[in-house]
C-alpha cells in the first residue's frame, strides 16, 4: 500500500474581488454576522464585532458593534447594546433591563419592555463602593506605644 502525501494542485488561483473594500470587522473585509437559531439558547454574555440575529432564547447581556435583530419567536431577557440598530420582530420578545441603541425598530406584535437610551454610553465615575479599597492596616503607620 502506498500513501500519497502530496495534495493535488488547485485548478487555478483564487480570483481577487472586483471591488476592494477597506477591512471591516472580519479579516477578509466582510463584517461578522452571527445567528442564534430557533433551537439555540444562550445564558451569559455575548459581544459581537458585527451583526447579530437572534431567533432562539437569550438570558444575559448582548452587545454588537453592528445591528441586533430579534426575529421569529426569538426571546431576549437582559441588557442589550446595539451600536447601529436594534430590530424587535413582530413575534419576538425583548425584556431588557437597559437597552442602548443608536436606532430602534419595534414591529407591530412584538413584546418590548425596558429602559431605552440612545447614543454612546457615557463614561461614569466609579461609585464609592466600586472605588479601590482602602489599604490594609499593615501599610498604615503604627501608633507609638506609651
Amino acid at each position: 500500500m502506498t500513501l500519497k502525501l502530496r495534495r493535488q494542485a488547485s485548478k487555478g488561483p483564487t480570483p481577487e474581488p472586483s471591488v476592494k473594500t477597506p477591512l471591516a470587522n472580519g479579516a477578509d473585509g466582510h463584517g461578522n454576522s452571527v445567528v442564534l437559531g430557533r433551537q439555540d439558547r444562550l445564558i451569559g454574555q455575548l459581544f459581537i464585532e458585527g451583526n447579530l440575529r437572534v431567533a432562539g432564547t437569550v438570558d444575559g447581556q448582548l452587545e454588537a458593534t453592528g445591528n441586533i435583530e430579534i426575529s421569529g419567536a426569538g426571546k431576549v431577557s437582559g441588557t442589550v447594546t446595539a451600536y447601529n440598530r436594534l430590530v424587535v420582530g413582530s413575534k419576538a420578545t425583548l425584556i431588557g433591563g437597559d437597552v442602548r441603541v443608536a436606532r430602534l425598530t419595534v414591529e407591530d406584535g412584538a413584546t418590548f419592555t425596558g429602559k431605552v437610551s440612545r447614543g454612546k454610553q457615557p463614561v461614569s465615575e466609579p461609585k464609592p463602593s466600586e472605588a479601590e479599597p482602602e489599604p490594609f492596616a499593615e501599610n498604615q503607620p503604627k501608633p507609638k506605644k506609651r
